[in-house]
């Protein structure tokens, strides 16, 4: 059905194809990014990621490659705006430009009660501003083109806003607000904008702040987490729907996650 086969003959719907396109992942490196990167680039997408540290980089590569999909990568933190524009540059070299641009890194935080001023102010940057940064370097390449998908990834937490977490919720809130508006000043441009949000998701920010390997495993069994596939399968949807389709929002969670 993905493929438009083995529906009624008369009924006009045709996927866009990722094949061919230029994306850009942010977070790319790991968790959510890695996973989504893995499926474009199987679906013959050309793919460039970035994260912060280099092993976790290459190891993405060499797992994207051996499955035979076209990436490039570099070492960077889009805190930081000369890393940014780096990336970017590095995406005209490699990629010929940008067609799709997926914001994802992010960086986990707990509350301002527990973290001194320079902690949280960046924590801001990486996971709001960074995702602004981005955004304004595809833009201004997908203008050029009257074509182009920006899709942020954020998180349920702008909605469940938990205690102890409100260096994060801030950032989140912050990405919800800052896509809708996006929309209506890109779209007029051809440019969709995309934002989904999950739920509590096994990613290494959950292995390293909410529980071990082994607790992640059973609750994705228990229906209490989302696996990364999940989230990668969700973004390849709303990337691959007809150019007359903008999806504003998804929000996702596990079935039995408590809201």
């Amino acid at each position: 059905m993905a493929n438009g086969q083995n529906r009624p003959a008369r009924y006009d719907y045709q996927p866009e194809s990722v094949s061919g396109k230029a994306v850009v992942i942010t977070g790319g490196t790991t968790g959510i990014g890695r996973t989504t990167a893995l499926l474009l680039a199987s679906q013959g997408a050309k793919v460039l990621i970035f994260g912060r540290h280099e092993p976790e980089l290459n190891d993405a590569l060499n797992e994207i490659k051996a499955a035979g999909g076209e990436v490039y990568g570099l070492t960077a933190d889009q805190a930081n705006i000369e890393d940014v524009k780096r990336v970017f540059q590095t995406a005209d070299e490699k990629l010929g430009g940008v067609d799709i641009l997926i914001n994802n890194a992010a960086e986990g935080g707990g509350s301002i009660t527990e973290k001194g001023y320079e902690e949280y102010e960046y924590l801001v940057r990486a996971n709001l501003t960074g995702y602004m940064a981005c955004a304004d370097e595809a833009a201004k390449r997908m203008k050029q083109k009257g074509d182009g998908h920006i899709l942020d990834v954020g998180s349920l937490s702008a909605k469940s806003r938990g205690e102890g977490s409100d260096i994060y919720v801030a950032t989140k809130s912050g990405i919800r607000g800052f896509t809708d508006s996006l929309a209506k000043t890109l779209n007029k441009d051809g440019i969709r904008v995309t934002l989904v949000e999950p739920g509590l998701v096994g990613t290494d920010m959950t292995a390293d702040n909410m529980s071990p390997q082994e607790q992640e495993k059973k609750e994705e069994q228990e229906m209490k987490m989302l696996k990364t596939e999940d989230l990668a399968e969700c973004i390849l949807y709303c990337l691959t729907q007809p150019k007359r389709c903008d999806v504003a929002l998804v929000q996702i969670r596990p079935t039995k996650q408590s809201v």
